[in-house]
């Protein structure tokens, strides 16, 4: 199975609100959280691959240019974004620890997250031939 750009954007397309998509999903009693989970597995797999394809584009730039910002700066980047979206879930779980379910909120602003990341990756490398 070979993956396209295109192929990972729509993996990695900003969609409706995470919660509202798995309640619309598992109905009124399913399992909500399973479903948050399963939903961020496949974020995290398409921003995995919209990265490996931002590395790819780096690696070329950097061999033009001869130095080595492009790659280092899409890691640096990377880095970065993790510690931000991780610290950010949390810091929304707490807000709502109000909530019967809390964890759903770090779950679905998880998601939210790779999600933009994920097309801000996209966004760099530009449109790719199929």
């Amino acid at each position: 199975m070979t993956t396209t750009a295109a192929g990972v954007a729509l993996a990695g397309a900003a969609l409706a609100d995470p919660i509202l998509e798995c309640g619309v999903t598992v109905g009124p009693d399913g399992d909500v959280a399973d479903c948050l989970s399963r939903q961020l597995e496949v974020a995290t797999a398409a921003m995995g691959q919209a990265l490996a394809l931002a590395r790819g584009a780096a690696t070329k730039i950097d061999q033009v240019s001869g130095g080595q910002l492009a790659v280092l700066g899409l890691e640096a980047g990377q880095q970065a974004f993790e510690a931000y979206r991780d610290t950010e879930c949390k810091t929304r779980a707490a807000f709502a620890a109000a909530d019967p379910a809390p964890d759903r909120f770090r779950l679905a602003c998880a998601i939210d997250l790779t999600r933009r990341r994920t097309d801000a990756l996209l966004g760099l490398i530009g449109p790719q031939p199929d």
